[in-house]
């Protein structure tokens, strides 16, 4: 019985450990994203405009799904949709939100002095595919690291397309003067007035 409950003290541990571990293994900044490398083609030129506020990078466990986020009015996000058709990609993703969006990644940031606003009007996503594929369809023959995969909903999935999210409200952003592409998919996901 003894030797028992050590074990199951050591598993709970083990899985404390593992939960904490996983929080240090999404990275932040506000500096430029350096690592681009396996990002589809043109989608560098997205992540490097003046717009840009910051970024994160997670999911725990493997990391390669980038969010850059940036601020600015109509005229900013007009540019960084342009860069974003250009993407070489079969498939572009753009959903529309109600705004603001504030990032705890800011935040964050915020309370060491380094930003001053964590509003973000837009946010780029990418993945880089050695990651999802390492995390998702690797074929990992560790039966935990399996067990533990198999609850995402992403597990066994292809890879998702390049993602531009638009937060409409309580930014510089005027929607009236955004020209959407008609080359991508678009879903807005706004509230209905009522």
């Amino acid at each position: 019985m003894k030797h028992r409950v050590k074990t199951n003290v050591l598993v709970l541990a083990i899985g404390l450990l593992m939960a904490l571990r996983a929080n240090a293994l999404i990275a932040s900044g506000t500096g430029s994203p350096t690592y681009t490398n396996g990002w589809p083609e043109g989608a560098a030129a997205v992540s490097n405009l003046k717009s840009y506020v910051g970024w994160w990078e997670g999911p725990p466990f493997g990391g390669g799904e980038w969010h850059i986020q940036f601020r600015g009015d109509a005229e900013a996000l007009n540019e960084a949709l342009t860069n974003f058709v250009a993407i070489k990609s079969p498939v572009l993703d753009l959903v529309i939100h109600d705004g603001p969006k504030h990032d705890q990644f800011l935040e964050l940031d915020k309370q060491s002095q380094l930003v001053t606003d964590s509003r973000v009007d837009w946010e780029f996503v990418v993945w880089n595919p050695n990651n999802w594929k390492s995390l998702y369809n690797s074929g990992n023959t560790n039966a935990l690291f399996i067990n533990m995969m198999k609850q995402d909903p992403n597990y066994g999935k292809p890879m998702p397309a390049p993602l531009l999210n638009i937060y409409i409200g309580g930014g510089d952003v005027d929607f009236a003067k955004i020209k959407l592409p008609g080359n991508v998919c678009i879903r807005d996901d706004r509230k209905q007035i009522k």
